[in-house]
């Protein structure tokens, strides 16, 4: 096989991941958005949520750690077209809503697809990412969050408005489906010419459900230490996504459009802040120690959120709400900038897959902690304070954490030397 490196189209890659992501993020904003006016009409209370969400990121855990054998066999932009099908099933299963069985298949087939996102993500731009800027262009990518939470906070009150709840969701379900039959030219353009070369450095062992990625993880002390941190940061991003709106408006008394719509505004300020900590990860700062520092801001702004009495002005509400979003919300792409530092970048499918099994376990224990306290009588306001206490202790964490070293996690092919 020949070693001529394989062509860099990096602008290509981003826009194709970008767009997934915001495709997948819109769809896991959808139930939070709505929960608090649609619950009651069918039966359910609004915290309940909680148990959806946490349920799609269970199954979002293990496709995480399965999905290195999938893009070895069909290629990462396939597998991502694909991902975009499996989502949409999942969104036109929760459309239907009747009987309540159906949501849970919804949830599984959304966290299946959500899952393998960021692990075919991470194999596109591996290979297509500038070499100087690994951090800016997995932080671009990861702006696609806040892109399609704040575009959902934007357009579900209104579809919710026009045509119900229902025909909302199968209106995004369609939008699943036209993206992933617009990425088929760029997928052959990213997939074609690397397929061998791509087969050979992302397969990984085949244990039940890609186990020996989560072992391999939890064996090296700065990918074990550096996947425990995020896991209680993905436990605060996803408490404050899943329950900032019924905060907003069951207990500070807005109503749900400009509960939604400051959701939205948050993740304009979430937009800047990836793309300008991605840069500065790169540039001037570890992102060992900006890891820190944000966590310690999400933790101040969490126990902001959980303080703010319900007679607040809504200017107070709003810098609340944007600054919590923010950095809740804005450590993702230094996370990855961090990861790089950690493992080879032939290693990044087998070791984003394993420690994002991390990452989506703290997105699956967020919610249902939240949903758990408030249905034995505590409040949102109390959860987020909950949410400002283990995320300070995961930062501080942070700090003690071993310094940048290279970390091999063994591949088939290693393994059979």
């Amino acid at each position: 096989m020949s070693d001529v490196p394989p062509q860099r189209r990096p602008w290509l890659a981003l826009q194709v991941t970008l767009a997934a992501q915001v495709m997948a993020s819109f769809v896991m904003s959808v139930a939070p958005i709505l929960a608090p006016a649609v619950a009651p009409a069918l039966g359910l209370a609004p915290e309940q949520v909680g148990f959806f969400v946490g349920g799609v990121y269970a199954v979002a855990m293990v496709a995480g750690l399965s999905s290195g054998p999938l893009v070895a066999r069909f290629g990462a932009g396939r597998v991502t077209q694909g991902v975009l099908v499996v989502i949409a099933a999942g969104t036109m299963l929760g459309a239907i809503g009747q009987p309540l069985i159906l949501f849970g298949l919804a949830a599984g087939l959304i966290g299946l697809g959500y899952g393998t996102v960021n692990p075919a993500a991470a194999d596109i731009l591996g290979r297509h990412a500038p070499p100087g800027a690994p951090g800016l262009f997995f932080s671009l990518k990861q702006t696609g969050v806040p892109i399609g939470v704040g575009l959902a906070g934007m357009l579900m009150p209104l579809g919710l408005g026009l045509v119900g709840w229902r025909g909302a969701a199968w209106a995004v379900a369609f939008a699943c489906l036209l993206l992933a039959l617009a990425l088929g030219p760029a997928v052959s353009r990213l997939d074609g010419a690397d397929r061998a070369r791509t087969r050979t450095r992302t397969e990984v062992p085949t244990g039940p459900g890609g186990l020996s990625n989560l072992l391999a993880v939890l064996r090296h002390p700065p990918l074990r230490a550096l996947s425990l941190v995020t896991c209680v940061y993905a436990l605060a991003q996803q408490g404050f996504l899943t329950f900032v709106v019924a905060r907003l408006y069951l207990e500070l008394g807005l109503s749900l459009a400009l509960a939604a719509g400051l959701l939205a505004a948050s993740q304009v300020a979430c937009v800047v802040a990836r793309i300008t900590l991605g840069h500065v990860a790169d540039r001037w700062v570890s992102p060992r120690v900006l890891l820190s520092v944000m966590g310690l801001c999400m933790a101040l702004n969490c126990l902001a959120l959980g303080l703010l009495p319900r007679d607040a002005s809504f200017a107070v509400i709003t810098m609340v709400v944007i600054a919590c979003g923010a950095t809740t919300m804005g450590w993702n792409g230094v996370f990855f900038a961090q990861l790089l530092r950690t493992v080879p970048r032939e290693d990044l499918v087998a070791s984003s897959g394993g420690t994002q099994f991390f990452i989506f376990f703290g997105g699956m224990l967020g919610p249902v902690l939240f949903s758990a306290l408030v249905q034995q009588g505590g409040s949102h306001a109390l959860g987020y304070l909950f949410l400002a206490g283990v995320t300070a202790l995961a930062a501080l964490a942070m700090l003690r954490t071993p310094a940048d070293a290279a970390v091999t996690i063994p591949s088939t092919e290693s393994r059979g030397r």
